[in-house]
């Protein structure tokens, strides 16, 4: 239960700062085709890239990283193009956390 209403909340929260903000892309590194939903997120992937776009915030957000990371079977890198990332090279604990390892 708790878990359903932190998750419930996190969402919330989530949406809730993005009402108003700017549009941003966030770039996932993976050779999976096709077009994946994570709570709620539509990305769509070209088989070098999946890119999501919308009025979500500026951060990266870990749970969609994670969700996303097991639809697609990993991921080489997380960033947005508000200068945030997750790579080997730059912050590869979150890139690990991200992926499961």
């Amino acid at each position: 239960m708790k878990q359903i209403l932190f998750s419930a909340l996190f969402f919330a929260a989530f949406y809730v700062s993005a009402a108003g903000q700017e549009i941003h892309k966030w770039y996932a590194g993976t050779q999976y085709v096709g077009t994946v939903v994570t709570s709620g997120l539509v990305w769509q992937c070209s088989g070098g890239t999946c890119v999501l776009e919308g009025p979500y915030g500026t951060g990266l957000n870990m749970q969609v990283c994670q969700e996303l990371s097991q639809k697609v079977g990993g991921l080489e890198y997380y960033y947005n193009d508000a200068g945030m990332i997750w790579s080997k090279t730059e912050n590869s604990a979150l890139l690990k956390q991200c992926n499961g390892r």
